[in-house]
């Protein structure tokens, strides 16, 4: 089963996002990357770089930020580059 990641994160920092007003931006202090939109809240729409593959089966198709933050987040499966086979 393939699911998707239904928030937003910093495409090179992962989960360092603030959100306030409609409006987002990346905490990490050598970043500069912000947004107009409520990006934290909202489905992820960076490419596809990585699958996350749970200990359950469940197989995750994430961004490269999404996927620095499983790195550090999961202690029972996998982070693999690329996507999986159709």
């Amino acid at each position: 089963m393939h699911r998707a990641v239904p928030w937003g994160v910093c495409p090179e920092h992962g989960t360092t996002l603030k959100s306030t007003g409609g409006r987002a931006w990346c905490m990490d202090f050598t970043c500069f990357n912000a947004w107009t939109y409520d990006r934290l809240d909202a489905a992820c729409t960076e490419p596809a770089t990585h699958t996350v593959q749970a200990d359950d089966g469940d197989r995750y198709v994430v961004c490269d930020g999404h996927a620095l933050t499983a790195r550090t987040q999961i202690t029972n499966g996998r982070i693999l580059r690329g996507l999986p086979a159709a």
